[in-house]
């Protein structure tokens, strides 16, 4: 009885035993499988640690650009503001216009100055100013040396979405003072009222249209430091009138462009006092006579009756040509009996590196017998022709990467000039011959910035007898 209970209790001994080994068996194959998933989740949250961490340096990089472009679009956003709402500032747009054509600033005018595209607010600031270094032969000796010629500041202002106002102020030869004979004086202050394209009105003291050259006159724009004589002498630059008139634009095919402007003033020109003061001459021409502040009545001085009308047209039948025609009439003296007449042509021309332009005038001028006898003659005429090329050599980019940029220009110019103006030397009408050739080399840092030198071949011809004046010219212009 005793034998078969070991029997039962052994059998089932050994398999409690046997099911014990297999149950830590099963549970260490459980443990294990936990551990390698553990260390897969692990290893999981590693990648994902890290690919958050890449995450986090691209995201501080975008950040960081986009906090770039917030300053950057805020700049444009102050240098675009105007007055109006969701209006472009119109003398930003003018000029920023003008310099996507690539054209040369003989093509443009005064609404197409470099510092216009630069700060465009609701009152634009800047200027230019020049200085030069003169050596000239024989007679010509009091203008050699140093001389600073100009500072011109410039006040442009958009008033409102349709009224423009634009203005300059010349301080030349360090202004007024008992040291030296310069003066201080307004060149031109004009308020426009923006109409449509084709017709806008503009009064105030305005930038004569007479020619081309008198509208793109400034220092920095020019590639020779001297200004071409028939704009010395026949058509004085600056030259600027008192009055009112009209300007617009008209596009007669995809291509082509017309510009007009017409103004009724009180006539620039003041040739002959009352008394019998000659203001034309041989010498000078035309340059002494110019005014324009005086209201235009026989009570002020050189004033009279009767306003001067002058007006330019403008035709481009494609970018990069422009033929310009103009004429101002008034009478020049106060008796009110004598008209003077002159008509203009100018061309400008682009292909390229290389630009043509030129200008030329003939002044007819009516004389009674109490002009003739004061010696105001009945004509004097002059013109100008000049080329210019554009270079940059590659390897003075090479040599010099910081002075000779992507923005820096060399310009070859060579100009040919020819003035004839008359008047009294003592008792005799005398007729003054000048022709004058000028080569040229310039280098340009920026387009605002210009250094240039000039060589002067003066052939002078009075009653014949020739009068040789050379010159060496170095001067530098720039915006501000």
């Amino acid at each position: 009885m005793r034998y078969w209970i070991f029997f039962i209790i052994v059998p089932l001994f050994a398999m409690f035993c046997i099911a014990n080994v297999f149950a830590q068996s099963t549970g260490t194959e459980d443990l294990k499988a936990k551990v390698e998933m553990l260390e897969k989740e692990l290893s999981g949250i590693k990648d994902s640690l890290k690919q958050q961490a890449e995450k986090d340096v691209q995201k501080d990089k975008a950040i960081a650009s986009l906090k770039e472009e917030v300053q950057k679009k805020e700049v444009r956003v102050v240098s675009e503001e105007v007055q109006a709402p969701g209006e472009e500032a119109y003398f930003a747009k003018k000029s920023a216009e003008f310099e996507k054509k690539k054209l040369a600033p003989a093509f443009g005018g005064p609404y197409t100055k470099p510092f216009l595209r630069r700060f465009g607010r609701n009152t634009y600031l800047g200027g230019y100013m020049d200085f030069q270094f003169r050596a000239a032969d024989k007679g010509n000796t009091d203008g050699n040396g140093f001389a600073q010629q100009r500072f011109i500041p410039f006040i442009y202002s958009d008033v409102s979405d349709r009224v423009k106002l634009a203005a300059e102020i010349e301080f030349e030869h360090g202004g007024v003072s008992d040291e030296n004979t310069g003066e201080v004086k307004l060149e031109f202050a004009t308020v426009d009222f923006l109409i449509t394209d084709w017709l806008n009105f503009r009064g105030g003291f305005i930038l004569s249209p007479l020619g081309k050259f008198n509208l793109v006159h400034d220092s920095p724009l020019q590639d020779l430091t001297d200004r071409p004589l028939v704009d010395r002498l026949i058509i004085p630059t600056t030259l600027t009138d008192t009055g009112m008139g009209f300007f617009g634009s008209l596009y007669p095919s995809e291509l082509s462009k017309l510009d007009y402007e017409i103004y009724v003033t009180n006539g620039v020109f003041h040739g002959l006092d009352a008394n019998g003061t000659p203001h034309f001459s041989a010498t000078d021409g035309l340059k002494e006579s110019k005014g324009g502040f005086e209201f235009d009545n026989p009570g002020s001085k050189h004033g009279n009756l009767n306003p001067g009308v002058v007006g330019r047209v403008g035709f481009s039948p494609f970018i990069g040509l422009e033929f310009g025609g103009s004429v101002h009439t008034s009478r020049y003296d106060e008796k009110n009996n004598n008209q003077l007449t002159i008509p203009a042509f100018d061309l400008a021309y682009q292909k390229g590196p290389f630009e043509l332009v030129g200008e030329g005038a003939y002044a007819f001028i009516e004389t009674d017998s109490f002009a003739k006898s004061k010696g105001i003659t009945d004509d004097m005429w002059g013109y100008y022709v000049e080329a210019r090329y554009h270079f940059m050599p590659s390897i003075l980019k090479s040599w010099a990467p910081k002075i000779f940029t992507e923005n820096s220009t060399f310009t070859g110019v060579l100009r040919w000039d020819q003035v004839q103006t008359a008047g009294l030397d003592g008792s005799n009408t005398v007729h003054f011959l000048r022709d004058r050739i000028t080569p040229g080399l310039n280098y340009r840092y920026t387009e605002d910035t210009v250094f240039k030198l000039d060589y002067q071949i003066n052939m002078e011809e009075k009653d014949l007898t020739n009068i040789n004046n050379n010159a060496v010219v170095f001067s530098v212009a720039t915006y501000f």
